[in-house]
């Protein structure tokens, strides 16, 4: 038992316990629960029981106190429970000083039996059972002496009990200072275990964190609550460590408390963020479940305090940052950017599972702040459904009085409020409900796709966003970005022209226009088209949901006169083209070369972010606009024919539709 100097000073006996190794249940069993995490001042007792078990030898080297008038004799247990004749238990007895440190020459212990034919105990302390009954057990030692109860029982009872853990409330501020604030664990997997750390029994909490499992024998049990959920519930969720052990928290059970036991697992015990993972995860699997068709959910979190790699969602397994496989990794540092109560960061990471596995998600990832404009369409149109995703959940559970005690959020929080702490503060704090219009805007911003989401579920309903995600996107061969989602529903739901003009509202306030622009009669050069005024930019949508949109505007000009046709200003991740025609509509041919341009500075859509550090993407204004220059041969009318990008393989970070200007000018 070489820790036990450690556990016990930590119990506060001691105070000189900074050469302690990591407190962490770490021997690993053959069962399912193979590693336990920190645990409170009553469950490192039943750590020290179990240490007392394993039969280790004692070093107290590192004492050299002498015996004083504080001397205390500790013992493994003052209770010892068997159920079968001739069962043994091995108790082990201690002398300390009034600093809680283990004397180096111990006392020889004497060991008796109040009745032998109960239980007998020899010169080491093993208990063995003989007949049924209760009887007490006495150990003397250099003065002091204790008393150990001893139960030999083959009775059978029913062990009913309440598992609940310690939250962390949060405001627009960051945590609360509320105290207590425990909460259910819920259907996660409970086993009985005997002294040998054998299962006996398993069953799974309910929705309330409580338990019941019959025929229990008065034995000496513990029970052994994991982060792990019923797979009968739909939902299989668990969290684990870094070494792919699942989370767990063990305490030992008396007779005493067969019928009323209770296990908290309070802040203080590293294993409380692992089961606020679990409660995070159980409630947005719920509402999966509830919002769509999905058979069930299935999702691993790996979650190591201590750790700086942050927090993100894996679709399978690599060597540098998913080396355990598919899931949600939380992956935080200590009093810094610690998420496992960011209930709002989790939320965003599963709704990338959802789309990942329930849906489809094109996105590759990359640098994206919240507010970019510019950002690639799958990337905006991922990570808006993250953010989107969190009030969704939170506004399901706070409809109902039952699920909105689920909330960890301060009653004067809205659901709309997406809160990310730092620290004791808070680094990023966005409310959906009112955020500003000009500044979060176009397609290319993932807040903005996150207000769009927002305003829809609250106009049509949840059901019908996650309708379109979960059957229109797995069949789509084009990129999943806020057009598909805008062509899903057109196709899902079918709109009548009233519900069509909700939504265009609803887009429209963001700044995305897929819709017809008020020069939409002007897709054929041959239709008497009016002309541009020369030096005025005029905005046009490209959008056809039914084939390619096409632009055609007629402009006067001079011979001799040199003109500049260019697009600019571009947005929605517009990806123009500009081919210019004669008076006849055939193709303008300047020295026998066609008078035409599709990305005018093939540099700029990809280019450094001194932000980022790092090049990416980037959806603005004159990334894939067009620009031609040309002096007319002639006097007369020429056209400028403006579409969506004619090479066979497009940006696919770019979109089909998007806004621009057009400006004609002289030279």
């Amino acid at each position: 038992m070489k820790n036990l100097f450690c556990q016990l000073n930590y119990l506060g006996v001691s105070q000189s316990y900074q050469s302690c190794p990591q407190l962490r249940f770490g021997v690993r069993h053959p069962y399912e629960f193979p590693q336990a995490t920190l645990f409170t001042t009553q469950f490192f007792i039943v750590i020290i029981f179990i240490l007392f078990l394993s039969g280790c030898s004692a070093d107290f080297s590192s004492s050299t106190s002498n015996k004083g008038d504080g001397k205390q004799l500790v013992l493994s247990t003052d209770k010892v429970y068997l159920s079968d004749i001739d069962s043994q238990y091995a108790m082990t007895a201690l002398m300390i000083d009034n600093n809680g440190v283990a004397y180096i020459d111990q006392p020889f212990f004497e060991w008796s039996s109040n009745a032998e034919n109960i239980a007998t105990v020899d010169s080491k302390g093993l208990v063995t059972a003989v007949g049924f009954g209760e009887t007490n057990i006495f150990v003397i030692g250099d003065g002091e002496s204790k008393t150990v109860s001893v139960v030999v029982s083959d009775q059978v009872s029913t062990l009913s009990g309440t598992v609940r853990y310690e939250d962390r409330e949060y405001y627009s501020g960051g945590f609360s200072q509320k105290s207590n604030y425990f909460k259910a664990v819920r259907f996660a997997k409970i086993a009985l275990v005997n002294e040998n750390n054998r299962i006996l029994q398993t069953t799974y909490t309910d929705d309330e964190g409580n338990f019941s499992i019959s025929d229990v024998l008065t034995n000496q049990y513990s029970i052994v609550v994991s982060a792990q959920t019923d797979v009968i519930k739909g939902f299989d969720l668990n969290v684990q460590d870094r070494d792919s052990d699942v989370y767990a928290v063990i305490k030992e059970v008396s007779v005493n408390s067969l019928e009323g036991f209770e296990m908290d697992i309070p802040l203080s015990s590293e294993a409380s963020g692992a089961f606020n993972i679990l409660d995070v995860f159980t409630n947005a699997a719920q509402f999966t479940l509830a919002m769509s068709d999905a058979p069930s959910v299935r999702l691993s979190a790996f979650w190591e305090p201590n750790n700086a790699d942050g927090t993100y969602y894996c679709d399978g397994k690599d060597s540098l940052y998913c080396v355990q496989g598919e899931g949600v990794y939380v992956y935080s540092k200590v009093n810094a950017d610690t998420d496992e109560y960011d209930d709002d960061v989790l939320y965003h990471e599963y709704a990338h599972y959802f789309a990942d596995v329930l849906s489809k998600d094109d996105s590759t990832g990359g640098c994206h702040l919240l507010s970019s404009k510019d950002l690639d369409l799958r990337l905006s149109w991922s990570e808006g459904w993250g953010d989107f995703f969190p009030a969704a959940v939170k506004n399901w559970l706070s409809a109902d009085e039952q699920r909105e005690k689920l909330l960890s959020t301060d009653a004067n929080l809205p659901t709309t409020a997406y809160v990310d702490t730092y620290g004791k503060g808070t680094q990023i704090f966005i409310d959906l409900d009112s955020l500003n219009q000009e500044r979060y805007s176009t397609a290319a911003n993932e807040l903005a796709v996150a207000k769009i989401l927002w305003a829809a579920s609250q106009q049509f309903g949840m059901e019908s966003i996650v309708e379109i995600l979960s059957t229109y996107f797995p069949q789509l061969n084009t990129p999943v970005n806020l057009e598909a989602f805008w062509d899903g529903w057109q196709s899902v739901h079918n709109p009548s022209n009233t519900d069509l003009d909700k939504l265009k509202t609803i887009f429209n306030e963001r700044g995305v226009y897929y819709q017809a622009d008020i020069y939409e009669q002007d897709n054929s050069w041959n239709l008497g088209l009016r002309s541009a005024s020369v030096g005025i930019s005029e905005t046009h949508f490209i959008y056809d949901a039914a084939e390619q949109d096409v632009d055609i505007v007629a402009f006067q000009v001079q011979k001799g006169v040199s003109y500049t046709v260019e697009t600019l200003g571009l947005t929605n991740g517009a990806d123009t083209s500009i081919f210019i025609r004669d008076g006849q509509g055939f193709p303008l041919l300047i020295n026998g070369v066609e008078v035409e341009n599709d990305d005018y500075d093939e540099n700029a859509y990809y280019r450094f972010d001194s932000t980022c550090g790092v090049s990416r993407i980037h959806n603005d204004g004159n990334a894939l606009a067009s620009k031609v220059k040309f002096t007319a041969p002639v006097n007369g009318t020429y056209y400028a024919e403006i579409s969506s990008t004619p090479d066979v393989q497009p940006y696919l970070s770019a979109g089909r539709y998007g806004t621009y200007d057009l400006k004609i000018t002289t030279n």
